[in-house]
């Protein structure tokens, strides 16, 4: 492996005093900068602050479910059979069967919707990639991030030697430099904003239909995927789940909706150990389950997939 001491500078496209237009379209003339700036496009992120791991994350909920949405439900599985609009309101419990399984449509009449502050970049670009969901994100062409814009540091690097990590924050530190000098040299926040790390942080809004949000906690909740996603989702989980005590059952990782595990056959600790083999692991990534994921039943013998030509796994 490269010693980083001894990695080759950056060379560029082209010569250092090439610097004539070569396109209009790359002109950086129309959006907005120091000078064009009226004072209500900037960061309230500009504290000069490296958090570490997961912390300083905020999780809001700023829109929950309607009150009616039971009988919404309710109604929604009985309408099949019809409902006498003049009749009496039976005190069914139906909306259980809609959370259980069957034609689940009802569930997309509500929308939830999560304000997040602290993420990262990094961790914003995977929130984004859901299909059936819509997003509201500090955007770094508009707004000025400050001189010190907030950086989320993984405690992976943080745990590392002083040289490893100073390593990494004196790039932090020259990246924000850098951005300073290019913002007051009136350049547009849309182009200096490329010298800011992933790690810089931003506030997103996030909406879900309750049925996309039970979908992707399933699949996001998982402890396999990325910390930072995982945290942010089981942080929202626990704020509806908190307000609505009745959506607990129905909310879960997809492993925890499993029931029996695919190798307890013939294990002597079944009966000794009877959480080990309660539930399938159902992650589908590429990496080994086994001293990543804290659940008891996570073992590569008790996956549902396993990919047969792309693996990270320990040598």
């Amino acid at each position: 492996m490269l010693d980083p001491r001894e990695a080759k500078p950056y060379g560029a496209s082209r010569k250092w005093d090439e610097q004539e237009e070569t396109d209009p379209l790359l002109r950086d003339v129309a959006f907005n900068r120091h000078s064009m700036n009226d004072g209500h496009h900037l960061s309230p992120a500009d504290n000069d602050t490296i958090q570490v791991g997961c912390d300083g994350i905020t999780v809001k909920m700023v829109q929950g479910l309607n009150p009616e949405f039971k009988q919404v439900l309710s109604r929604a599985q009985r309408a099949t059979i019809g409902i006498d609009l003049y009749g009496p309101d039976e005190d069914a419990r139906d909306w259980e069967e809609m959370l259980k399984g069957g034609l689940q449509t009802a569930l997309e009449s509500q929308v939830i919707v999560f304000e997040v502050s602290g993420v990262s970049r990094a961790c914003t670009h995977q929130i984004v990639r859901t299909r059936k969901a819509a997003f509201h994100q500090q955007s770094m062409r508009a707004s000025y991030y400050g001189s010190g814009p907030e950086h989320r540091i993984p405690e992976s690097v943080w745990r590392q030697s002083d040289e490893v990590r100073n390593l990494y924050c004196a790039a932090v530190e020259a990246c924000r430099l850098a951005y300073i000098a290019l913002c007051q040299a009136d350049v547009s926040y849309q182009d200096a904003r490329y010298i800011l790390p992933e790690g810089t942080t931003n506030y997103i809004m996030m909406e879900y239909p309750l049925r996309e949000f039970i979908n992707v906690y399933a699949y996001r909740g998982c402890s396999m995927f990325q910390w930072e996603i995982v945290s942010v989702m089981r942080m929202a989980r626990d704020l509806l789940v908190g307000n609505y005590k009745w959506l607990e059952p129905y909310i879960k990782i997809s492993c925890e909706k499993t029931h029996g595990a695919i190798d307890w056959i013939g294990a002597p600790d079944e009966l000794a150990k009877p959480e080990e083999f309660s539930h399938t692991c159902t992650f589908q990534g590429w990496e080994s389950v086994e001293g990543q994921c804290p659940f008891p039943w996570a073992r590569e013998s008790n996956r549902q997939f396993r990919s047969e030509h792309h693996r990270i796994e320990r040598k």
